[in-house]
């Protein structure tokens, strides 16, 4: 399924673009005054880390009832978008050939019940002649013999009939669920089809219980890596583009959905379930879902635009290079070795220098290229990256 993502996203993609072509045609042009850079502005707040994926809106729990023997549909009590309880009865097929096999079958039974009962009381009657000695061994064995067979004869009827009794009992449907009816496939006098693994086609019809919903999302390998059940999460319908939905990760899969693509040399997809913890009734099973899920957060940090962290060489070991940020002191280049930590959509997290410091902005090589103590007169773009959050 293609992204979706948040319409304020792609206008921050929009800004960030734009912000990139006016850096580039004004960036390291030297005049009067030192070296043209943007430059941006530290700020502080809460900062978050996002794993972002796109799905669809389903019911908590969700059937789909098959035939399980093939009939002509009798009674239908339901409608399509009825609400039913657990138990309640939805469908019939035809039982009237299912009713006399059951009938006959319980005949069968009873008769050879009779005849088994028959077959003990000659059996005890001679037992006990042979005790006495008026009944040969061999009429005695015949009497066991023939004992014997009619219970046989009694299993074989008893399974015949809860055979008929089971042939009886598919012949009604009962919503295993309490939910709603979301499809309704067949319709009274026609044939139900027996299918296997719900093939399309046999399916009679599917029950939700809407009374809380999940969203399915598929994340790609390096964003799923960081996600965990508990884990909040927010949620925008495409329908519903000015509803934030709160809701919580249930469960992350194991093994990818792409698999089969996997093995060309694609990237591996993972499905993630995410519960709402809210409600709402324009809520249908189905519609396009946009997710958010919070993997690390923040509440109070100083941070730049991730652009502004640039490696430089390490002062202290030439060898290797460390985050910086070029920070403007006096119109001049500073160079700042700072720690990094979590990344926001546009900013990241710094430390080892302070709210309100004013930085180089641009593309990575450029800023490889300016030294410390350049002269530097600055263009300042407000506005892009991350929003301050403060709780």
């Amino acid at each position: 399924m293609a992204n979706r993502k948040k319409s304020k996203r792609w206008i921050w993609i929009a800004a960030a673009v734009v912000l990139a072509v006016v850096a580039a045609s004004i960036f390291g042009k030297r005049g009067r005054g030192g070296t043209v850079v943007m430059a941006a502005v530290a700020g502080s707040g809460g900062l978050e880390e996002r794993a972002s994926g796109s799905g669809w809106l389903e019911g908590m729990s969700r059937v789909e009832l098959s035939a399980e023997q093939a009939g002509i549909i009798d009674s239908i009590y339901i409608s399509e978008g009825d609400t039913v309880s657990a138990g309640q009865i939805l469908l019939t097929l035809d039982q009237s050939g299912a009713r006399a096999a059951m009938n006959d079958a319980g005949a069968r039974a009873g008769a050879a019940r009779i005849a088994r009962d028959q077959a003990d009381r000659l059996y005890e009657r001679m037992l006990a002649l042979g005790e006495a000695g008026l009944a040969s061994p061999e009429e005695v064995q015949q009497a066991l013999d023939a004992r014997q067979t009619a219970q046989a004869v009694l299993l074989q009827a008893y399974a015949a009939e809860a055979s008929a009794m089971e042939a009886l009992r598919k012949t009604s449907y009962s919503s295993p669920i309490a939910g709603v009816v979301t499809a309704l496939n067949v319709d009274e006098g026609e044939m139900a089809i027996v299918g296997t693994m719900n093939t399309p086609g046999t399916v009679l019809l599917k029950i939700e219980d809407m009374s809380s919903f999940l969203v399915r999302v598929t994340l790609v390998e390096s964003e799923v890596v960081g996600v965990r059940s508990g884990m909040p999460a927010e949620v925008t319908l495409d329908a519903l583009q000015d509803t934030v939905f709160e809701g919580t990760v249930r469960s992350v899969g194991l093994a990818a959905e792409n698999e089969a693509a996997v093995m060309t040399g694609e990237v591996a997809e993972y499905e993630v379930t995410i519960e709402l913890t809210d409600t709402d009734p324009r809520l249908r099973s189905g519609m396009s879902a946009s997710v958010d899920i919070i993997t690390n957060s923040v509440s109070d940090c100083i941070s730049v635009p991730v652009q502004c962290v640039v490696p430089r060489p390490d002062p202290a070991d030439g060898t290797r290079e460390i985050d910086a940020v070029l920070r403007i002191e006096g119109g001049r280049i500073e160079i700042v070795p700072v720690e990094t930590g979590i990344s926001g959509a546009m900013n990241i997290e710094v430390r080892g220098i302070s709210e309100g410091d004013s930085v180089v902005s641009g593309p990575v090589e450029a800023l490889r290229n300016l030294e410390a103590g350049e002269q530097v007169r600055t263009e300042r773009f407000g506005g892009f990256g991350d929003r301050p959050r403060r709780r």
